[in-house]
């Protein structure tokens, strides 16, 4: 009797504490929390919560605008999330606002279902104000996952302090198309690679909090894409289900593993002809139920509309809604005002309409609940101030920056002698913050950031460095007339650091789209500089004077026979605040540059696809008998020398011979002992490569299968051991994960090239 009494007496404390509704109680899951909800819920607040208002601010005459009116048209139909709209803001504006907006919607509604914020977050914040990191592509140049790690917890918080708590990241498509605009958003090439950032990046931003509750949920994204044609962004893709498994969607299956991230973005492409927003095969086949995914699926931005208004596959924005969500869609976003998913709110009465509506609202009401988006508090003013740039962050800003870095070529010329003075600074990107198209625009005021420029002038002082830009960014400029002035800098001065690249000019805001030479909605039909950016280069390195060449943007441009005459070659890729500061410390040998290509350069306009791990039929035509190979005969074979992998040190490592040993049959394990040959401290990467000799489908030439970056003293040697389960050296056929026994080629070295790679062989039985 007496326990009867203290269950009552709880259960009353409960009712008191958090109303009659189960779903307002944190103690419960957010399934069951959900669950509770939806059967409250009408039939207009569920089809809301299917969408929202992506773009709460827009900036007018450099102030913050809020357009309460438009705003609130738009949430009165699609409620489920907000977004902050444009970088240009500050977010010191932008987080007492958005507050008034989250209040307003928890107080003034029936239910008190809060919008959970969304935003892209690349190299930090979407807003101006926080840390601004080197791009993904940088990220993946350090090869340095702990590092990595602390750069995601730094960019976590800090979303965090702005009450966001759901990001459109990661991005996991492979860069394979030197053509393709978006290729600063990805890793790199390599599948592999790419997963193992991508993961933990997951892990570290939905790390649980002291409470329990996802910090900050992910978006792993676009499935699936990558190779679409001619490298278009929303252009139609080929691939068989062998490709998309073994390939494209092989981040996404080592995500969904060992990370689970709660929501997944479907790409713009077209998908055996059949639109992702609308491919039912894809989505729930293949994604669901072959692939095993279980979060949230949504659009990308006005993908859906795309159905009926480029693709044709649909006659109306009502049609359009009825095919995504049958399809599998349980969320779009819209920054367009033209969404479509608010159609659905005529569907009523439909029973199989409303059974879906259903479990797209539940997994949108999962994540709020799973986040602590209902129960914790909005974030404060002060906890901004003291998270954003602090201390901390912006230290661990620098190391990637330092480590993001790729030393392609150097004749000796690095790093220059404490006796250069005096120095030439040339090219139209050396004074841009060339951050990419999703970092905060706003940043690059150089209060947040040093140019490549500024960097110089702070360490040599502005009097010893002479700036020229010498030609324009944008790449329609024919303009020649200051190239003379450029050259006649670089001999004063008698060295020249020459920067060119492909990007935005970063400086005057309201031009960003027409000096944008990259980034998404750009493709590359010439993978050159530019505009007349070889032409500045050419003219310095035909006065004869020592040129430093560095390639700014995340595009691998096509390095011609005189543009290697330059001493060094280093590529910056996509730019923190940080990466002027790096390079400069770089130059002059303060830092050891240790950044490693993750996308293979091209030798030629055409030749592509050009990534490492190809498949034997690739290169070789019919005639194998000659000897003769297909690859662009006889200029080309179809190996590129600055290829994945690939970069270069101050100081020398020495591999031992490398071994390999099985552990029960269940594990492989390769050793090697590396040894700092050299006379200052640096950093290598341990490459491990692998191919079955036989295998039951085509499979490439080599794969990358582990890495692993040490730091070296000189003189120090360190033995590494890379171990894999022999499991994880299988391969989906038709996806079905199948693994080969019998002869593995295995290689152990600092890249993918021939010469960086010892070979060592092992049988699995």
């Amino acid at each position: 009797m007496v326990g009867l009494h203290l269950l009552l007496g709880l259960a009353l404390a409960i009712v008191q504490c958090y109303g009659e509704s189960l779903y307002k109680n944190p103690s419960y899951t957010p399934k069951e929390r959900a669950k509770d909800l939806l059967e409250l819920m009408t039939w207009e607040e569920k089809v809301g919560q299917l969408g929202g208002a992506r773009r709460l601010f827009s900036r007018v005459n450099d102030k913050l605008s809020f357009n309460e009116t438009a705003v609130g048209i738009t949430l009165k139909t699609q409620n489920g999330q907000i977004g902050f709209g444009s970088q240009l803001n500050y977010a010191s504006e932008v987080l007492p606002v958005a507050n008034q907006v989250r209040s307003a919607q928890i107080n003034n509604t029936r239910l008190g279902i809060p919008f959970i914020t969304v935003t892209d977050s690349v190299n930090g914040i979407y807003p101006t104000g926080g840390t601004l990191f080197p791009g993904t592509c940088a990220m993946g140049a350090t090869w340095n996952i702990p590092l990595y790690q602390q750069a995601v917890a730094a960019i976590r918080d800090e979303n965090l302090a702005l009450g966001v708590k759901w990001v459109l990241s990661p991005e996991v498509d492979l860069a394979r198309d030197p053509r393709n605009g978006r290729n600063g958003e990805m890793y790199g090439e390599d599948s592999y690679h790419v997963g193992e950032f991508a993961t933990h990046y997951i892990k570290t931003m939905q790390e649980k909090d002291e409470r329990g509750y996802v910090k900050v949920a992910t978006t792993i994204k676009h499935f699936v894409y990558g190779q679409s044609s001619g490298g278009v962004n929303t252009a139609s893709m080929h691939g068989g289900l062998n490709y998309i498994f073994n390939e494209l969607g092989a981040p996404y299956i080592r995500a969904f593993r060992d990370a689970n991230p709660l929501s997944l973005m479907v790409s713009y492409a077209t998908v055996d002809q059949v639109p992702m927003s609308a491919n039912k095969y894809m989505l729930r086949k293949i994604l669901r139920g072959m692939m095993g995914f279980t979060g949230l699926i949504m659009s990308d931005a006005v993908a859906i509309p795309h159905l009926y208004s480029r693709s044709k596959v649909a006659k109306s924005a009502p049609d359009a809604a009825l095919k995504a969500l049958r399809a599998g869609l349980e969320h779009e976003l819209d920054p367009s005002g033209n969404a479509a998913f608010p159609t659905l709110v005529d569907s009523v009465g439909d029973a199989e309409i409303a059974q879906m509506i259903d479990e797209a609202v539940k997994a949108i009401l999962e994540i709020k609940f799973a986040t602590g988006t209902f129960d914790l508090p909005l974030p404060s003013g002060h906890m901004l101030e003291k998270t954003l740039r602090s201390d901390r962050h912006l230290e661990i800003n620098k190391n990637v920056s330092r480590e993001s870095i790729v030393l392609l070529q150097n004749d000796g010329a690095l790093p220059l002698s404490a006796k250069t003075k005096r120095i030439a600074v040339l090219g139209p990107y050396a004074d841009v913050l060339n951050s990419g198209s999703y970092s905060a625009t706003n940043a690059s005021e150089h209060k947040y950031g040093n140019t490549i420029r500024s960097s110089l002038e702070r360490k040599l002082g502005v009097r010893n460095v002479k700036y020229v830009a010498g030609v324009d960014v944008i790449s329609t400029s024919k303009d020649t007339s200051r190239i003379p002035a450029a050259v006649a800098a670089a001999k004063s001065a008698g060295v020249a650091v020459v920067v060119v690249g492909s990007g935005w000019s970063g400086q005057d805001t309201s031009a960003v789209s027409v000096n944008r030479t990259d980034g998404e909605g750009y493709s590359h039909p010439d993978i050159s500089f530019p505009g007349m950016q070889q032409q500045l280069l050419d003219a310095v390195l035909d006065a004869g004077v020592p040129a430093i060449l560095v390639l700014s943007g995340a595009q691998t441009f096509l390095l011609n026979d005189s543009s290697k005459r330059s001493r060094a070659i280093l590529t910056t890729l996509i730019q923190g605040e940080f990466t002027g500061d790096a390079l400069a410390e770089i130059l002059f040998g303060e830092v050891n540059p240790s950044g490693k290509l993750t996308m293979t350069f091209p030798e030629a306009q055409g030749a592509f696809p050009v990534a490492y791990d190809y498949f034997p039929s690739d290169e070789q035509g019919g005639f194998t008998g000659s000897g003769r190979f297909d690859w662009f005969w006889p200029q080309l074979t179809r190996y590129a020398p600055l290829r994945f992998g690939f970069g270069l040190s101050y100081t020398t490592f020495e591999f031992s011979a490398p071994a390999v040993a099985k552990n029960d049959n269940t594990t492989v394990a390769a050793t090697v002992t590396v040894t700092n040959a050299g006379n200052i401290t640096g950093k290598e990467v341990v490459q491990l490569y692998y191919r079955p000799a036989v295998t039951e489908i085509e499979f490439p030439v080599m794969r990358l299968i582990r890495f692993e970056k040490i730091e070296l003293r000189p003189g120090e040697s360190k033995q590494i051991s890379l171990e894999v389960p022999i499991y994880d050296l299988g391969y989906f056929i038709d996806g079905e994960w199948h693994v080969e026994k019998g002869l593995y080629n295995l290689w152990v070295g600092s890249s993918s090239r021939t010469q960086d790679l010892a070979p060592l062989n092992i049988t699995i039985t």
